[in-house]
C-alpha cells in the first residue's frame, strides 16, 4: 500500500513514518508540509492512500480532501488531525477514517485495514453485480433489490444518491464514483458530476447550450444534461 503523508509539522510526520514503517505492506512513497505541492505528488507517486493534516499553514486541508476526491481514481483519504471538530465534515467528503493526534500504533493499524478493505470492496461488490444484476436500495426503512435494468439513472441530491427507476426513486449506499467503479460502462456512463444514466434508457439525445446534451431518459419529464466535460466520452461509447 502506497502512502503519502502531509503534514505541515516536520515531528509530525516522523512520528507517523515511525508506526507506519512497522506495519506490513505499506511503503511510504512521500511526503509534505505545504498544500500547493499534494496534487504534484498525487500525479507523480500514485499513492493508494494520503494522510491528510487539516490545519496546514498556508492552507485548509479539507479543500484538499475535496480536490482528491474530484479526481477520477482517487486515493483513499485519512484525515490525521488534533481537532475533533471536523469529523462531520470528514464523514461528508467520505474519507476513509479519521484520527486524532497524538497517535497510536494500533490506532494506526485499524485505519490502513479500512483503507485495504476498502481496496478489495469493489471487486467483491462488482463481482456481485455481475452475478445477480441487482443493486439493494432502501427506501422508507425498506431494503429492496431493484434489478440494474430497471434503473434510469443515479443521481447524486442532498449528500445521497437517489436510485431513479420506472416509477420509484429510492436511495442506496454508493456514492457517484463508487457506481462508476462497480457497474459496467457497457450500460451505466457518468454524464454529469451528480449524474450516471443507464445508456438503454435514453430515448432521446438533443444538442444543448455550450456544447452540453441534453438526454430524454424512459418515462421522465425531467431531462438529464451531459455536461462538456464528459460529452467526447458519452460520444465515443455511442458511437456518435
Amino acid at each position: 500500500m502506497r502512502v503519502v503523508i502531509v503534514d505541515d509539522e516536520p515531528f509530525i510526520r516522523d512520528e507517523l513514518k515511525y508506526f507506519l514503517e512497522k506495519i506490513d505492506n505499506v511503503e511510504i512513497v512521500g511526503e509534505t508540509g505545504y498544500g500547493d505541492e499534494v496534487s504534484t505528488l498525487v500525479d507523480a507517486l500514485n499513492p493508494d492512500v494520503v494522510f491528510l493534516d487539516i490545519e496546514l499553514q498556508y492552507t485548509n486541508g479539507i479543500s484538499i480532501a475535496r480536490q482528491l476526491a474530484d479526481r477520477e481514481n482517487p486515493p483513499a483519504i485519512i484525515l490525521a488531525t488534533a481537532y475533533d471538530k471536523y469529523a462531520v465534515l470528514g464523514y461528508e467528503l467520505s474519507v476513509v477514517d479519521y484520527i486524532l493526534k497524538p497517535f497510536s500504533y494500533e490506532r494506526l493499524v485499524k485505519a490502513i485495514e479500512k483503507v485495504d478493505n476498502k481496496m478489495k470492496s469493489p471487486v467483491k461488490t462488482r463481482d456481485a453485480f455481475d452475478r445477480i444484476g441487482k443493486l439493494c436500495v432502501s427506501k422508507n426503512d425498506k431494503l429492496f433489490l431493484k434489478s440494474l435494468e430497471d434503473i434510469v439513472y443515479f443521481e447524486a441530491h442532498n449528500k445521497s444518491v437517489m436510485v431513479v427507476c420506472d416509477e420509484e426513486q429510492y436511495s442506496c449506499q454508493y456514492t457517484l464514483k463508487d457506481l462508476e467503479e462497480l457497474l459496467s460502462q457497457d450500460q451505466f456512463i457518468r454524464v454529469h458530476k451528480s449524474f450516471i444514466v443507464n445508456l438503454n434508457h435514453i430515448e432521446e439525445i438533443t444538442p444543448w447550450f455550450n456544447y452540453t446534451l441534453k438526454l430524454k431518459m424512459t418515462g421522465k419529464d425531467e431531462d438529464v444534461i451531459v455536461n462538456r466535460s464528459y460529452v467526447k466520452s458519452f460520444k465515443s461509447i455511442l458511437s456518435i
